[in-house]
């Protein structure tokens, strides 16, 4: 199965990425996108139609996403492992909470993975974490705002690609750490993506610590493309 999980702070003119939570909303240096260029995007990358809108959710706060996906497990009509389109100018994911990246899977360090599965370590910037941790996610692709990999700013634990240095980069030790199965790993600019599939659910985060206040104006178009439930 397939979920399509959006950022209302990917569609801005710049990246927020190192706008840290609780700071309140963004200043007029941060544009959203027309509504023009949200549909394009939509529309002809992720194959959204108004005609079929996809089953989905609005949250305040991305880390709200793991209450929908629990819903939905439970409920039967989201079957584990799934995948994972994350379209947001930030990664969600955390080398802190004893993820690592190794040929384009992600693993997590069994010794450390019982951290991970208390709902209140949970936040808005880990929440992917928590749900690998569980099991739930089969393949993850990050589709960032910025235009190339070397664009997206340095933060301390991120796990990333890094293409300057011909491969996968993580400061962590994993020599200890058994890897027989993870979760496939992607990150791919946004012009080259283009969904292989229609989605069965989506989630869109309003995120408003991290987008300025005429990007709310941009949630009913995109709700325009989901069903809620």
């Amino acid at each position: 199965m397939r979920f399509l999980d959006l950022d209302l702070d990917f569609f801005l003119n710049d990246n927020p990425y190192c706008i840290r939570a609780g700071s309140g909303r963004l200043g007029p240096e941060y544009k959203p996108w027309n509504v023009s260029k949200v549909r394009h995007f939509l529309e002809g990358r992720c194959f959204l139609s108004h005609n079929t809108p996809v089953p989905g959710r609005t949250v305040e706060s991305h880390d709200r996403v793991i209450d929908f996906w629990l819903e939905l497990i439970e409920s039967g009509g989201l079957r584990v492992p799934f995948e994972v389109i994350h379209i947001d100018a930030h990664p969600d994911i955390s080398v802190r909470n004893a993820l690592f990246l190794r040929s384009g899977s992600l693993y997590i360090d069994p010794k450390r993975r019982l951290g991970m599965l208390e709902r209140e370590q949970v936040h808005s910037g880990n929440y992917l974490t928590f749900a690998i941790a569980h099991g739930w996610i089969a393949s993850l692709v990050w589709i960032p705002l910025s235009k190339t990999l070397k664009d997206l700013p340095r933060w301390p634990r991120d796990v990333r690609f890094d293409k300057n240095r011909g491969g996968d980069s993580l400061a962590t030790d994993t020599s200890t750490i058994e890897f027989k199965s993870g979760v496939l790993y992607k990150i791919l600019p946004w012009y080259r993506f283009k969904t292989s599939g229609n989605f069965d659910y989506m989630a869109l985060s309003r995120s408003a610590n991290f987008t300025p206040p005429e990007s709310d104006a941009l949630v009913p178009i995109i709700e325009g493309y989901m069903r809620q439930i």
